[in-house]
């Protein structure tokens, strides 16, 4: 049992509770639905893009925070949409109302959208406004963002607006979907390839949204909904099972109407054969509810909600907020951006849901517990469990199935269950910059196949288990020798649990929670500075001094050998292209004006080479990124462009990012109107792999 004293100055008691066993059974031989990888989304009034502090997209906070749980979906409407009374084209000015919105607020959404690399919902006004000048503003938006622009929603709840007064007492589904169809017609007559959606409804699925989909399925292309499963303390009585309450949103009431809502759109979805979001959603309708919706209860719900719609074949959750309410996940202002509790349920989903739903068994009833696998295209099985449980600690194994060896595992934790600040994920918060990185990893042992950790009561784990194997490679190119000094990949799985780069000033050591050590053939062990860290590569620098030979590097309990040279010389492409990564300028003869010259286009999303013009009046010069050969004699660096050897000019460090090593060369006059033609270095006797280069003239 786990006991903690709680003495007084008079009186001294202890609070003690159970440690309950737990065993949980994971089946990645059975992975079914895949998640999405846009699942994340948020969700934002549209009326707050009229004022300047609304919705700060400028607010570099913000954008580092939402950029670091995506690529999700970024969603515009609301209740306020319907509520305003205006759109027109151009600047918002001084005199212009808030009650309209402009080009320019648009503008400032899709500025951010791709600021973050998000994609947005944008809705249009059906409460207050017109076919026509919807149609208007879809062309607007359309025509200037449909680079980041995902779909149209028209209105927002509609089966509450004979309630809310924006349609008549009598107003009924039938009534709505003549509307639409009349704005839907309006708006793919102005924009033939708007891609619609609908139908947004707060409630209502086995009778507005069923009748939607059935009548006018055909004519979107996702199907949202809205779902607040807790209503507030000034809404119901004290005493009604959906009263918002820490009890409640931790509780099975909450959970069996999300998983009842989602069955039903799975299935109302399935029907038409088009996707469904949850596309607005919150713990607590009308804002929140303070004490509930903006507590450490509200992280664990928030995983948990997003593993059951997951788990419902859902494409997405949009959790609404915004500004500094109760409920929202950031809390925001024109110069601030804080993470709430629930922030951390959307970091902790993005590292555990990923590649596909893997189905698990859970041993007991007795606690308040749910788990979640996924299955990862790269073999690599997550488990996530929660304990929502307030009173027990879970003591758990876990049997991952065959040929899992390693696991690394991530907490989510608070000091209370009704903590508002304090909250962590891998050890770490969020930083009052608004970036996050796990600082604790932890390696959980196993045992006749099954790994044994306790989460204890109120708190989550993520679990990620690999097959304990790795391989190590030259970073460029990927060949199977490294060197002092050079830069290096390790492949495998579980080797950490989030992606992140180094900064600009170079690798560091524990990056992401990730430590890494190498042992040379020496037996020398030494830390090891990486400069990219993820789930399953991570780029490391070779430490100067290491001994040549076989050499061991060990991540977390991890380990890959490999071979280590004087030189291991090995060329940069570009992403997973062959096309060099290089630069090149042209002298003219007699001249010292260089002109830059491309060298490779990635514009299409695939990097391919330029042809570099050849002639008789100048002489071209191209360097290549290299890593391996700083420590080959500069006698025995040569390189041949096509087969046609190229003077070297200079080889050695690139000077400014650790490992880096760059070759400068002078194209041959023989290689004019050559086309492509690979480019191949040696150093040390030791020769890189191929990359590419176009020449025309």
């Amino acid at each position: 049992m786990r006991c903690i004293a709680l003495i007084g100055a008079l009186a001294s008691a202890a609070a003690c509770w159970a440690q309950t066993a737990v065993t949980i059974a994971a089946h990645p031989e059975s992975p079914g639905i895949a998640i999405a990888g846009d699942f994340i989304g948020l969700s934002f009034e549209t009326g707050s893009l009229t004022t300047a502090t609304g919705f700060p997209a400028e607010n570099p906070m913000l954008q580092r925070m939402v950029a670091q749980v995506g690529p999700g979906l970024l969603r515009f409407g609301g209740n306020s949409v319907d509520q305003l009374t205006g759109w027109t084209r151009g600047q918002r000015a001084a005199s212009t109302p808030t009650s309209v919105i402009t080009s320019s607020d648009a503008d400032r959404v899709f500025a951010f959208a791709r600021a973050v690399g998000w994609r947005v919902l944008f809705s249009l006004n059906l409460g207050h406004g017109d076919p026509t000048t919807d149609a208007d503003e879809a062309d607007y938006v359309y025509g200037s963002a449909s680079d980041v622009l995902s779909g149209f929603e028209i209105g927002n709840e509609p089966d509450l607006y004979h309630s809310n007064g924006l349609r008549a007492a009598a107003y009924t589904v039938s009534d709505y979907m003549a509307e639409w169809q009349t704005y839907a017609d309006a708006i793919r007559t102005r924009v033939p390839a708007a891609v619609l959606t609908g139908s947004a409804a707060a409630g209502s699925i086995t009778t507005w949204t069923t009748t939607f989909a059935s009548q006018l399925g055909s004519r979107i292309a996702l199907l949202t909904q809205h779902l607040y499963p807790l209503a507030p303390t000034s809404a119901v009585s004290s005493t009604a099972s959906n009263v918002a309450s820490i009890p409640h949103i931790l509780g099975s009431a909450a959970r069996q109407t999300e998983d009842t809502d989602g069955s039903q759109l799975q299935q109302i979805a399935a029907g038409q054969k088009i996707p469904w979001r949850m596309a607005e959603t919150n713990s607590c309708y009308n804002g929140g509810e303070p004490g509930v919706s903006n507590v450490f209860a509200s992280a664990l719900w928030g995983v948990d909600y997003m593993f059951t719609l997951a788990g419902r074949n859902a494409a997405g959750v949009n959790f609404h907020g915004g500004g500094t309410g109760t409920y929202t996940p950031i809390a925001v202002t024109t110069t601030q951006a804080t993470a709430r509790p629930l922030y951390y349920a959307l970091l902790l989903f993005r590292a555990a849901a990923r590649g596909r739903v893997v189905p698990v068994t859970v041993s007991t009833t007795s606690v308040n517990l749910t788990a979640y696998g996924a299955l990862d295209d790269d073999g690599t099985l997550r488990v996530t469990v929660i304990n929502k449980d307030m009173t027990q600690d879970a003591a758990l194994s876990i049997a991952p199935g065959a040929g899992y060896t390693t696991a690394l595992a991530m907490r989510l934790a608070a000091p209370a269950v009704d903590s508002t600040t304090s909250v962590t994920l891998g050890g770490a918060s969020v930083q009052a910059d608004g970036s996050w990185l796990p600082a604790q990893l932890e390696n959980i042992p196993a045992s006749g196949g099954a790994f044994a950790t306790t989460v204890p009561a109120a708190s989550a784990v993520l679990v990620s288990f690999g097959n304990g194997s790795m391989a190590v490679a030259n970073a460029a190119g990927g060949g199977s020798g490294i060197a002092p000094n050079s830069l290096a990949s390790a492949y495998g799985q579980a080797l950490g649990l989030v992606e992140r780069s180094s900064p600009a000033s170079g690798p560091v050591a524990g990056l992401a929670g990730v430590v890494a050590t190498m042992t040379d053939a020496a037996g020398a062990t030494r830390p090891l500075t990486l400069s990219y860290a993820g789930p399953s590569q991570v780029n490391f620098l070779v430490p100067n001094g290491t001994a040549t030979g076989t050499a061991t590097v060990h991540i977390g309990v991890v380990n890959g050998s490999v071979t280590v040279s004087a030189a291991a010389p090995g060329l940069f492409s570009m992403g997973a292209s062959t096309t060099a990564a290089a630069g090149a300028i042209r002298v003219p003869n007699g001249q010292t004006t260089q002109t830059v010259l491309p060298v490779f286009d990635c514009g299409s999303g695939t990097c391919n080479t330029v042809a570099i013009v050849i002639d008789n009046q100048s002489t071209v010069y191209v360097s290549l990124y290299a890593t391996g050969l700083r420590g080959a004699a500069a006698s025995t660096v040569t390189c041949t462009v096509g087969g046609v050897p190229a003077p070297v000019t200079y080889a050695g460090p690139q000077g400014v990012f650790p490992g880096l090593d760059q070759v400068n060369i002078s194209i041959p006059a023989a290689l004019r109107g050559r086309g492509a033609a690979d480019v191949v270095v040696s150093a040390g006797g030791q020769a890189s792999n191929a990359v590419r280069l176009a020449f025309g003239g």
